[in-house]
């Protein structure tokens, strides 16, 4: 990943803790949201990965303090290195354990992510679409029906293709009541 995002998400992170006593607790009920999204493609053997900002879109139902289902379309860019290209999006659909400290919510994500991808590597074009386990991990703070988090999200694109996305991701949710 590139460090200077991570460290973004990081910091991001930090403050999110130092401002959660001033919060309230979070809310369960449907939720909304989207965010900026940072992207790499882990491309087998080749010596450089791709990677590309974007965004992603997100709609969840938080049932209880410590278990939701979430569902998020993410552009996760194109980009172009040494004559390879390539443009993705995907679809996941995840279930969340989420451990929950005053305002601050740690999460795991497991769940499926449908992939679809044009490349094209070495001169050769190809599009392709599919379905793989995803997993990550997060952090947010809720201030009432609102929320603040960032992500790391994971999965592989099929074995025609030897690639891995990792996401990371920084974004505002909204729970309706």
């Amino acid at each position: 990943m590139n460090t200077k995002f991570a460290a973004i998400a990081a910091l991001s992170a930090l403050t999110l803790a130092a401002i959660a006593p001033q919060a309230a607790a979070a809310d369960n009920g449907f939720y909304l949201g989207a965010g900026i999204t940072k992207s790499e493609f882990d491309v087998g053997s080749a010596s450089d990965s791709l990677d590309d900002n974007s965004f992603k879109v997100i709609a969840g139902f938080r049932a209880l303090d410590w278990l939701a289902v979430e569902a998020n379309y993410i552009d996760l860019g194109s980009d172009s290195a040494g004559g390879d290209s390539l443009d993705a999006q995907a679809i996941t659909v995840s279930g969340l354990l989420i451990a929950e400290f005053a305002v601050i919510d740690l999460y795991a994500r497991l769940g499926m992510a449908n992939w679809k991808l044009d490349a094209e590597f070495q001169g050769f074009n190809a599009s392709d679409d599919g379905w793989e386990p995803t997993y990550g991990v997060g952090i947010g703070a809720h201030f009432g029906s609102l929320g603040l988090r960032a992500e790391y999200e994971q999965f592989s694109v099929g074995d025609a293709y030897d690639m891995d996305v990792n996401t990371v991701s920084l974004s505002f949710t909204y729970t309706f009541l």
